[in-house]
């Protein structure tokens, strides 16, 4: 199952002319979606780890996780190619979600649509 998904992930990326960029270069650009949240960030990281792992779109995602870093956790799914990073801000918390190579329409809108949800 996973390397069908990884098979898939370097296909649709050849199919595309796209490159994949890292967590770190994906951050030096524009978030797809900001936000801030009154809820905890364990609150929304556990919000969109349960909704990116439940929810299908193209597949079941099995690979969705949580990384945890000196000021943020981090929600990866599908081979780390979408991610939300969780930070504390002020009495709240700030949530920015970023892609690594340009997705499908309807899997970037049903991701972006359950980290608004979760925020």
């Amino acid at each position: 199952m996973r390397k069908s998904s990884a098979l898939m992930l370097v296909t649709f990326s050849l199919l595309c002319g796209c490159q994949a960029a890292t967590p770190q270069e994906a951050r030096m650009k524009n978030a797809v979606v900001s936000e801030h949240s009154s809820r905890s960030v364990d609150q929304v990281s556990r919000c969109i780890y349960q909704g990116w792992s439940t929810t299908q779109v193209v597949e079941r995602d099995s690979t969705t996780h949580i990384e945890h870093e000196e000021n943020r956790l981090t929600v990866f799914t599908w081979e780390d190619s979408m991610f939300a990073d969780v930070y504390k801000q002020g009495s709240g918390t700030a949530v920015r979600f970023y892609k690594t190579f340009n997705m499908g329409p309807e899997v970037l809108a049903d991701r972006s649509r359950i980290v608004k949800r979760c925020t």
